[in-house]
């Protein structure tokens, strides 16, 4: 069953820029993309007293997008004159909200319609339903994760197919909860695609034992620099479609932990 999202404009909080931010066009284009071929409302906002037109995407490209315009002439010239527009939509059941800042009035496919250009970024911003368990370096959690790469990456291109083989990285983790797990990784050391998923990902909870489960990375923050100048990245990763016993094990582990927690601060 479905939830309904309201299409009001969230305030954005300093966690929901480093974890909801989504800056990658690849990204934005895509989320955008479903937005349109799925019809879903979009709620455009162009003053400060926070007047909107409900709208929907018509059709985008690198440049920009298409919607629909306003029912009167009225709000069509308050959009085209306003310097900041937020637009709020759906994307997957959860809330998307962008700021663009500019509309101009153009016509789609014969009929009026309003331009707007590509937002530089976008947030998704689904809020958190989950406990996340911090994990300091002595815990030494690691995600076991598959990877499929090709064999001999120097070849040249009109050599014949690639043999591939599966490498496996173990990542330390920062973070864990029943919905996701916060990994750490050095730049160019593994990169983890955002919109990505790697399935059959391995996870050791100690007194637990292991879990088997499929992450897809949400998004990428900096961190730090090493040394050598190299960055460490937090990658947020979700869990997709755990099972209940899997998710049971989780719980106990985070429980276990918070337990654990609780009496070494009575104690000290």
């Amino acid at each position: 069953m479905k939830k309904n999202i309201p299409l009001t404009i969230e305030s954005i909080t300093d966690a929901d820029e480093k974890e909801c931010r989504i800056s990658s066009t690849k990204q934005i284009e895509a989320i955008l993309r479903n937005i349109a071929e799925t019809g879903a409302n979009v709620a455009l906002y162009y003053n400060p007293k926070r007047e909107f037109i409900m709208t929907t995407v018509l059709d985008l490209d690198e440049d920009g997008l298409w919607v629909e315009p306003g029912h009167t002439s009225t709000e069509n010239h308050h959009i085209t004159e306003s310097h900041k527009l937020t637009a709020v939509s759906s994307h997957n059941q959860v809330k998307v909200q962008f700021v663009v800042n500019a509309a101009s009035k153009v016509t789609y496919d014969g009929q009026p319609a309003l331009f707007l250009p590509m937002p530089d970024s976008l947030y998704r911003l689904q809020r958190r339903e989950y406990f996340r368990l911090s994990l300091p370096p002595s815990e030494h959690l690691r995600c076991l994760i598959n990877v499929t790469k090709p064999k001999g990456e120097n070849a040249p291109e009109d050599a014949t197919p690639l043999e591939t083989t599966v490498v496996d990285f173990e990542v330390p983790a920062a973070d864990i909860s029943g919905g996701g797990i916060g990994l750490i990784c050095m730049e160019g050391e593994f990169d983890l695609v955002p919109g990505e998923t790697y399935t059959d990902c391995q996870i050791d909870l100690p007194n637990i034992g292991i879990i088997h489960v499929s992450i897809t990375i949400k998004n990428l923050i900096p961190l730090s620099k090493s040394r050598t100048g190299k960055i460490f990245q937090r990658a947020g990763c979700e869990f997709m479609d755990i099972d209940g016993q899997t998710a049971g094990k989780l719980q106990r582990f985070i429980t276990d932990k918070q337990r654990l927690m609780a009496t070494n601060s009575l104690t000290m």
